[in-house]
């Protein structure tokens, strides 16, 4: 049981969800359009994020759908990434 908790279908969940707030939350400081593109993907992210966490889906549609939602969360980590070290350059 402890083994299920910890490794277990949840804890993947959690961990995604956990990813993606702190996405958002650094995603919530940028400004102006990158701030408005990066927070409606991650709005459609959510969307999967609430899908895989609400229904009740068969074990490979699961896993399409989180492996999908961890491409996007680090194609979003890359965008975050991206736009810090252009600041440096000036």
């Amino acid at each position: 049981m402890v083994f299920g908790f910890l490794f277990g279908w949840n804890h993947r969940v959690r961990k995604l969800r956990k990813r993606w707030d702190r996405r958002r939350e650094a995603a919530l400081k940028k400004k102006g359009e990158k701030k408005k593109m990066l927070l409606e993907r991650l709005d459609s992210i959510e969307d999967k994020l609430r899908t895989i966490e609400e229904q009740q889906l068969n074990r490979g549609a699961r896993a399409k759908i989180a492996k999908e939602v961890e491409i996007d969360l680090e194609e979003i980590k890359e965008l975050l990434k991206d736009d810090d070290e252009g600041f440096g350059d000036q």
